[in-house]
């Protein structure tokens, strides 16, 4: 999933996302043998990072409502290693749209089309999640590059239904922004140059497109 699949990969600085679907329910220590597995496979990724979800395919099947996997472990050469075993302490916007990527983009390691595993995600529903997504950046991540290409992205599904990359919704929001240096500063930090990022500026876009949701929802 992730940026591999959406086309915006950038060897150096983005992560691999890959989701694995499993039937049932996961025993504890069959959990912390999959953590074991996949800690030990981060040592030797080739990109920054890996991010690894396990999920039961009932959860998968019908549509999201919160974070509901089963094991979530990222790790990497560029990534500091977290372990996460329960889904409800954790904010399930980032969950859902990797559900929603996953059923519209994701590439097939092994198994079925993922149109055939994971459900359609309804756009109201991402449409509510990147609005939760805007208010976590603003108070968690501030003036990070993040921010802004989260924003460009979700500022274009909003406008055109369409779920692209981060650097596609950069690509889309710069000639639309009315600064357009700000766009191109969170694209240079995501290449890995130098730029900075005017945290007023970044809250400024946040605001906007948070009420761009907001009005698509309603609509």
């Amino acid at each position: 999933m992730g940026s591999v699949a959406l086309g915006g990969y950038v060897r150096g600085e983005s992560d691999l996302d890959i989701v694995a679907v499993c039937r049932h329910l996961v025993a504890d220590e069959t959990k912390q043998a999959v953590v074991g597995q996949v800690l030990r496979a981060t040592a030797h990724c080739p990109a920054r990072g890996l991010e690894f979800t396990l999920y039961r395919l009932g959860v998968v099947s019908s549509p999201p409502n919160k974070a509901d996997f089963e094991v979530n472990v990222n790790g990497g050469p560029g990534m500091p290693q977290s372990v996460r075993l329960l889904p409800d302490e954790q904010q399930r916007f980032w969950f859902v749209l990797d559900r929603a990527i996953a059923h519209r983009a994701g590439i097939v390691i092994s198994g079925p089309p993922p149109e055939e595993v994971f459900a359609k995600v309804p756009r109201s529903l991402l449409l509510d999640v990147m609005g939760e997504s805007m208010r976590w950046h603003r108070q968690n991540e501030k003036a990070s590059l993040y921010s802004v290409l989260n924003a460009s992205r979700a500022w274009r599904f909003a406008v055109e239904d369409v779920l692209g990359s981060k650097l596609e919704g950069a690509t889309w929001a710069r000639r639309r922004w009315t600064t357009s240096s700000l766009i191109d500063a969170a694209v240079d930090l995501r290449h890995g140059r130098p730029a900075h990022l005017d945290e007023g500026e970044v809250n400024r876009l946040l605001d906007h497109v948070e009420r761009v949701l907001a009005g698509a929802t309603s609509a």
